[in-house]
């Protein structure tokens, strides 16, 4: 009797193991079924694989692929109802390609997706939800795209992370309300002179994509090219470029830092250089030299700003680095050359390979 028992526990045993692939299958199935139930559809798809396509990129042209593009007028179709089952895909415990996607489809929802500010925030703020990270910092990135309604938001829970090194990603944030967050400008210029460097790299960064209040900030990114930090002298440089001809009074300063020691700082004054176009007789000749740098980023910067500079001399320059031994170089090349003077190019004979 005792060895039946046995024989017959032994049994289920190998059945259980036998069947558990095709059970793990099947609860798969149903919590997917209920996890997705009554969410919105749109053209017959529902909203957590559009969410998902608005992640898809264009490798050649660096923005959203043609998928991405629909995906994201399907979720501007289905609008505020996108909110809630948006908001429940980013908060802990979740955290898989539906969290990442949702970033994008509330970017894709803008204003529209406005519903969601207070539970966003309540993300940012609870003490419980900072111990997961991801939660957090996508939701740092969401409420960024819900336009200016959200900056109140993103201030508060900045400021209540004084002292937190974390915080520095909500501040850089702010920069994707683009002019909308000309609100912000007076924090973002005290965070310029906060001790801790990753947070002034946010603030300055911020503040260029925002580009408004040229004469209340350019001063600021100009100081802010004398930073300890490399990085943030970088970017204030790059930020600087945003605001183009109404930081033509910036240029000589953006001079002296091509010559700084550290090669990232000397890429952002190309940049912003280029961006900026004024004093071409003295600027040009200037990356010219970079061009022939050494340090492959900076002559690929070089490059691009060359385009964004134009003319005959810049033209001729790039033409003679066609053949850089680096190929990101010569895409920059090619690049800037097909802006200039697409014509003359094709005369050449030259091509990118």
């Amino acid at each position: 009797m005792k060895t039946r028992v046995i024989a017959v526990c032994l049994c289920l045993v190998a059945l259980v193991l036998l069947l558990r692939p095709y059970l793990a299958r099947k609860w798969s199935a149903f919590d997917t079924n209920r996890m997705f139930r009554g969410e919105p559809v749109y053209n017959g798809k529902p909203l957590h694989e559009w969410a998902i396509q608005t992640e898809n990129g264009d490798y050649v042209t660096g923005g959203p692929s043609a998928g991405a593009i629909e995906a994201a007028r399907a979720i501007q179709a289905i609008g505020p109802k996108a909110v809630p089952w948006l908001i429940k895909w980013m908060e802990s415990p979740v955290s898989d390609y539906r969290t990442s996607g949702a970033v994008y489809a509330f970017k894709a929802l803008g204003s529209d997706g406005k519903p969601a500010i207070p539970e966003l925030a309540k993300i940012l703020n609870n003490k419980d939800a900072m111990d997961d990270y991801s939660s957090w910092h996508n939701a740092a990135e969401a409420i960024s795209y819900l336009g200016p309604e959200a900056i109140p938001a993103m201030l508060t829970a900045a400021t209540n992370l004084s002292g937190r090194h974390i915080r520095w990603e909500l501040i850089e944030n702010l920069g994707n309300m683009e002019t909308n967050g000309i609100s912000a400008i007076p924090a973002l210029i005290g965070w310029t002179q906060d001790k801790d460097e990753w947070v002034r790299l946010g603030a300055v960064n911020a503040l260029g994509r925002i580009g408004m209040e040229p004469a209340r900030v350019i001063p600021v990114l100009v100081k802010a090219l004398r930073d300890a930090d490399p990085l943030v002298r970088r970017d204030a440089a790059s930020a600087l470029g945003n605001y183009g001809k109404e930081a033509k009074d910036a240029v000589p300063d953006l001079i002296k830092v091509l010559d700084d020691a550290d090669w990232q700082t000397q890429t952002g004054a190309i940049e912003g250089l280029g961006w900026i176009g004024e004093q071409r007789e003295v600027v040009i000749p200037l990356i010219i030299k970079k061009l022939h740098s050494n340090n492959g980023i900076v002559r690929r910067v070089s490059g691009f700003a060359l385009g964004e500079l134009g003319g005959k001399e810049a033209f001729d320059a790039l033409m003679q680095a066609t053949d850089d031994p680096d190929g990101f170089v010569r895409e920059a090349v090619f690049h800037s050359l097909t802006k200039i003077d697409p014509n003359a190019l094709e005369k050449s004979g030259k091509k990118f390979y």
